[in-house]
């Protein structure tokens, strides 16, 4: 600042700031420094030229608010003092407004905190000046380690006192705070659903918005991989460690879970739904030569467009129309029918089998579970290491990282025996309408429908071999082994005199299968 000489007057201007606007609403309003200011001018005789700040500014570095007084105070020579209520309402940092009241003091500009009457007009002025202004910094850093005791307390007891994300509202404040969905939290809800039953994020947003919900790509992916959905509260005070909240869950953390696991494709071949409506059997149908999954594109000829499928696989020259593929892939389904009449034998085949099944996955969710013992006590022990200093933060991070992830892929598992014992029942049904009509639900579906389909006849997908222009299929569904049993039960009672008949189904041996789309199984 300049040294210029200053003219002796009574000239002066006010500043006013706050940091925000608790502040402001807790005892320190711009309306009461303001006033502060103006009677301390008429009783001590001072003209006021100007007001300065009079917003919201932070206090930890000079704003361009307080850049701009100070930016004026030094050219207009008539101005001789500087009304503020307090000293740290420059700021609460003290070495940052030492350093303006030492810039201000060298051009010969006097700073009065009118609520005191203290000024730096002498050397034992501001003294005083820099004893309050550190006091007020002190003051601010126990106020800081307060706070951020009391937010990082409630965070480990899983309260959430932050801003909530998109499809909450909060009410209550510190340990009494809760986090409930409001009326878009149960449209995030359905958007992790829709993702679980294989749509496309394209497809979530179109339905969202349709909803009278509109986000971007960009917002849906934040949503679907933030854990605090799952009823999780994760925060940097925390260590990011994941704690089990308070809050009301959009979905559980199975869920969530699956939901990762979709994004990161690691879920199976065909998890995601193509955004092509004319395309089913994209991601499903893998190429035979090189196990790469098949891609779908739309060509124009003569002004009409035609779907074809196509290995991307450099070299390969497989590629198919999409009517040859859709025709075989309904010839072939067609070949599994089971005529209407043997519902009966289906449903108690279906019922047998699903009977032995469950102690092969009751005995598999024990052994899970006791893994999931052998986890959690390694979780508790190295937080009790880390708690009593025998690791240091990086190898505490890492660890809990590598343990949290064995823990999710467990619960993963579990959650799959779960829902195979209590979803038995439910399946009897659509396995036994499947068997029976195999073909011409495909053939005649939706696109989603179709794709339900897939999964539950080749949940592993199917592949198609260019040079035999047939399908093979490595791994058989649910529904393969009940036409299988319902096979062999009618050929061992027609066997025995039964005048039952049963229809073989074609096309079929104990490790793989090979139909042609117009004909008979090679």
């Amino acid at each position: 600042m300049s040294n210029t000489a200053r003219i002796e007057t009574n000239n002066c201007v006010v500043w006013t700031r706050v940091s925000t606007k608790h502040q402001e609403e807790n005892g320190g309003s711009l309306d009461y420094q303001r006033t502060l200011c103006e009677e301390y001018a008429k009783e001590h005789g001072l003209n006021i030229k100007g007001y300065f700040g009079g917003k919201h500014e932070s206090a930890k570095t000079p704003g361009a608010l307080i850049k701009s007084m100070l930016k004026t105070v030094e050219k207009d020579k008539s101005i001789k003092y500087i009304l503020i209520s307090e000293f740290d309402r420059f700021s609460r940092n003290s070495g940052q407004a030492i350093n303006i009241l030492n810039d201000l003091t060298a051009i010969g500009v006097v700073v009065i905190a009118c609520k005191t009457g203290q000024d730096t007009k002498d050397k034992n002025g501001f003294l005083m000046a820099s004893i309050s202004l550190s006091l007020a910094q002190w003051d601010n850093a126990n106020r800081v380690d307060k706070f951020t005791s009391g937010r990082k307390d409630c965070l480990m007891k899983g309260i959430w006192v932050e801003p909530v994300p998109l499809g909450y509202y909060k009410e209550g404040k510190s340990k009494n705070t809760m986090c409930y969905l409001n009326e878009d939290g149960k449209l995030i809800r359905q958007a992790f659903i829709w993702k679980l039953e294989g749509y496309s994020n394209s497809d979530i947003l179109n339905k969202l918005e349709a909803r009278g919900l509109k986000l971007t790509k960009q917002t849906l992916h934040y949503i679907l991989v933030n854990p605090f959905y799952a009823g999780k509260v994760r925060h940097k005070l925390t260590n990011y460690e994941l704690i089990d909240g308070v809050h009301e869950p959009a979905i559980t953390y199975t869920q969530f879970l699956k939901v990762q696991d979709i994004l990161s494709g690691r879920t199976g071949r065909y998890k995601h739904r193509s955004e092509v409506p004319t395309g089913p059997l994209k991601k499903h149908v893998f190429c035979d030569k090189d196990n790469t999954p098949m891609t779908f594109y739309v060509k124009k000829k003569n002004g009409k467009e035609y779907g074809y499928y196509k290995c991307n696989k450099t070299g390969c020259s497989t590629n198919i129309s999409s009517k040859k593929m859709h025709e075989g892939y309904t010839s072939m389904l067609e070949k599994y029918d089971l005529p209407a009449s043997y519902s009966k034998i289906v449903e108690v085949t279906v019922k047998r089998l699903l009977k032995e099944g469950k102690k092969e996955v009751t005995n598999a969710e024990t052994q899970l579970r006791k893994r999931l013992t052998e986890v959690e006590k390694q979780i508790n022990d190295t937080k009790l290491r880390y708690a009593v200093g025998k690791i240091d933060d990086d190898i505490y991070q890492v660890a809990i990282d590598e343990l949290q992830d064995r823990k999710d892929k467990i619960l993963l598992e579990i959650d799959k025996c779960e829902n195979t014992l209590s979803n038995s029942e439910k399946e009897v049904h659509k396995i036994v309408a499947t068997c029976c009509n195999l073909g011409s639900l495909w053939n005649d579906s939706n696109l989603e429908t179709k794709i339900k389909v897939q999964h539950l006849v080749f949940p592993n997908g199917i592949f198609w071999n260019h040079e035999n222009e047939c399908y093979r299929t490595p791994e058989k569904g649910l529904i393969f082994n009940v036409i299988d049993s319902v096979s062999g039960d009618y050929k061992r009672k027609t066997e025995a005199g039964c005048s039952a008949s049963v229809v073989e189904c074609g096309g079929r041996d104990s490790n793989s299968h090979r139909i042609a789309p117009t004909t008979p199984s090679k």
